[in-house]
Formats: C-alpha cells, sequence, structure tokens
C-alpha cells in the first residue's frame, strides 16, 4: 500500500533547472509544477466515488514546506507538489466566555469536517474493498502532467530569455 507515486524520467530536465537563471527557480517553476498537478487532482475528482462531493472538493495540489523538500531530498531551490486529500487543521479555541469558563483557551483541537474516509476508500479496509482514485489518476496522467510541466518551463525559460534580450 503505497501513499506516494513518484513520476521518474525527468533526471536530464532537474539538472537543466539547476543550472538555469534564479528567476527560473522561483515563481515559474512553481507554476509549471502546480499545473502539472492539476492534471492529476483533475483527473482524480473526476474517478472519486460521489455521494454528496466533498471529498472531491477536498483533493488539492500542494506545495511541500521547506522541512518536508528537505526531507523529500530536493534540496535548495528545488520544489516538491504533492496532490491529496486535505487533512484536518489544528486550530485555537478562542477567547470567549464559554471557553475560559471551561479552561481552554490558547488549546488546540481538529477542526471537523474534513473528508477523513479517503483512506477507506483509496486503500481498503479488511471488511470493504479498495476503491481507489488518487493512484489510478496519479498513473494514468503522469506522463500527461510531466509533460505540462515540460511545456510550462519552456514557455518561462523563453520568457526569461526574452526579457534578458537573447531573443
Amino acid at each position: 500500500m503505497a501513499e506516494h507515486l513518484q513520476i521518474s524520467g525527468l533526471d536530464g530536465l532537474l539538472a537543466s533547472l539547476k543550472s538555469l537563471p534564479v528567476e527560473l527557480q522561483g515563481k515559474p517553476l512553481q507554476a509549471a509544477m502546480r499545473r502539472g498537478g492539476n492534471v492529476i487532482r483533475d483527473a482524480a475528482r473526476g474517478r472519486v466515488r460521489r455521494a454528496s462531493g466533498y471529498l472531491a472538493q477536498q483533493i488539492v495540489v500542494r506545495r511541500a514546506n521547506t522541512r518536508n523538500r528537505n526531507r523529500a531530498g530536493v534540496g535548495p531551490g528545488g520544489e516538491y507538489f504533492t496532490v491529496g486529500v486535505k487533512t484536518g487543521k489544528r486550530v485555537k479555541y478562542a477567547n470567549t466566555k464559554r471557553n475560559r469558563r471551561q479552561r481552554r483557551v490558547g488549546k488546540t483541537y481538529v477542526q471537523a469536517g474534513w473528508a477523513y474516509y479517503w483512506r477507506y476508500l483509496e486503500f481498503g479496509t479488511r471488511k470493504m474493498a479498495a476503491k481507489p482514485f488518487l493512484t489510478p489518476a496519479a498513473e494514468a496522467k503522469g506522463p500527461e502532467a510531466a509533460q505540462v510541466i515540460i511545456d510550462q518551463t519552456r514557455v518561462a525559460i523563453d520568457k526569461v530569455m526574452r526579457a534578458r534580450g537573447w531573443r
């Protein structure tokens, strides 16, 4: 039961990106990666079983924070995006009369309403067969997402070159 799917075959592109000017290593590369992730996200939203549509809305593309990018080994200047389901958000109790009375002001809780059941659908349980939607979407749309990333990066490179007067 792998929860991560990596798209390989982009080693040459990654080596080339590290030698590009600083203007490309930030926002243009992030935009290209997000557009590639959006391709997989849209496919996953189309594959999920719908009762209310809430789970489909919770499938998002996220940019990993610095700690997770370092943990993934992408290094400085590298980008790491994930396509997945939103998880619960930790929220602090507000400073209200009721919360003061119950002595919970400043403490945190997990905000209700997130689609915790996505794992049951994706991987199944011992009493329920799996009905995956993320993994098949990533496998089906992975090459298309990689091509979108390459195309968008090429557009960004051309834009920077024009701005520098090279074309």
